[in-house]
């Protein structure tokens, strides 16, 4: 007889026992799988996470690298160069006659660099400053007042609106105690180191682009030093297009006018080719822009002069297969045809409300007739014609 202890209840025996409940397992749902995708999700995660601070890491030390640069450019400094700032010329007016000289990369970041420092007001003056200069190396020259190498002669290069490359090219040639040949300033396009913010790279420029650097070369007054190189002038220009065009609101032209930086610039220079007037480049700029937007040829001879070179066009010169030739080529030649200036890079951008499509010469002072209708224009054609001027 076994025991009887109170309290005591003896286990049931082993093959009796009963199972211990498992969690229900819900439909469809595999605990093991969650798990490790519960892993997976963690790990991909961090790998993201990872990812994302590699590029921000990677971008932070690009904006680095190019405010240093705006500030200290790459390489040495350059040639002596003098310049006069004028009485009274505020922070911004010296930056941007520095940018405009070549002396520094970046107006904006010189005038950081002045707040930041809390430099005092300049001496107006003469001074000798190198281009390709860092910022604090051209702001050290102004601290030190004004200061002139009276050896160093300023050599004045004015290059009229309108010349093509070429052109400029003998313009070089012809200016006297130029330090280098215009088959030198040649050259120095050919390796392609200056580059414009608003055309193609050299080496990207449409099919049948006959000079790169057409229409990209400023018409201005430009400064060189004895010991000049063709870099400083074509960096100059390039500079100067740059701040031109910023100014006029190119970065918005297909905005604006429908077409981009670069081909606004190539219409442009139709209209400093064909306007005679100043007050008729807007009204030009409104028949070019009509019949590009009615997908008319353009019909505007100074293009396939700009291709033969000769401004005594013939009927072989007509027939030539060329995207310069626009009374066979629809659109826009590849590049600029000459170097506008101001007022019709101005023009291009805002041509005057008008339904005309035609133009042609009215009188000897470069007045032009323009109409809406082919009839209107086969009149006023013939009107040229009578009085010899087409």
């Amino acid at each position: 007889m076994k025991p009887n202890f109170r309290g005591y209840r003896p286990p049931p025996p082993r093959g009796h026992r009963p199972e211990r409940s498992k969690p229900a397992k819900r439909e469809g749902v595999d605990y093991e799988t969650i798990f490790i995708r519960k892993g997976q999700g963690t790990s991909l995660s961090l790998l993201f996470l990872l990812l994302l601070l590699l590029i921000a890491a990677w971008a932070t030390m690009q904006a680095v690298q190019w405010g240093r640069e705006k500030i200290d450019p790459p390489g040495e400094p350059g040639s002596a160069i003098n310049i006069t700032l004028p009485p009274g010329v505020s922070t911004g007016g010296i930056s941007q006659i520095l940018e405009e000289s070549g002396v520094i990369p970046d107006a904006r970041a010189y005038e950081w660099y002045v707040r930041l420092k809390g430099a005092p007001l300049f001496q107006a003056g003469d001074y000798t400053f190198r281009t390709n200069s860092a910022v604090w190396d051209a702001l050290r020259i102004l601290e030190e007042g004004p200061s002139f190498i009276e050896e160093l002669v300023r050599i004045r290069i004015t290059i009229p609106e309108g010349l093509t490359v070429r052109q400029i090219l003998e313009q070089i040639d012809e200016t006297p105690d130029m330090p280098f040949s215009g088959s030198d300033f040649e050259n120095e396009m050919r390796i392609q180191h200056v580059v414009s913010n608003y055309a193609p790279s050299p080496s990207a420029m449409p099919p049948g682009a006959l000079e790169p650097y057409e229409g990209l070369l400023f018409p201005d007054t430009y400064f060189l030093g004895p010991d000049s190189t063709p870099e400083d002038l074509l960096t100059q220009m390039i500079n100067r297009f740059d701040q031109i065009l910023t100014t006029l609101g190119y970065a918005a032209s297909p905005q604006t006018v429908g077409l981009t930086p670069y081909e606004t610039v190539v219409l442009a220079s139709l209209i400093e080719r064909e306007a005679r007037l100043e007050s008729e480049r807007a009204k030009i700029s409104r028949v070019i822009h009509n019949r590009l937007a009615a997908d008319w040829y353009l019909g505007i001879d100074a293009t396939t002069i700009y291709l033969t070179g000769d401004s005594n066009i013939t009927v072989a010169d007509l027939q030539i297969d060329s995207p310069y030739n626009t009374r066979l080529s629809k659109g826009l030649p590849p590049t600029p045809i000459g170097s506008p200036g101001m007022a019709s890079l101005e023009a291009a951008m805002a041509p005057i409300s008008g339904q005309w499509m035609y133009y042609v010469l009215a009188d000897s002072e470069g007045r032009h007739n323009f109409s809406v209708s082919d009839e209107e224009f086969q009149r006023d054609k013939a009107k040229c014609q009578e009085r010899g001027l087409c």
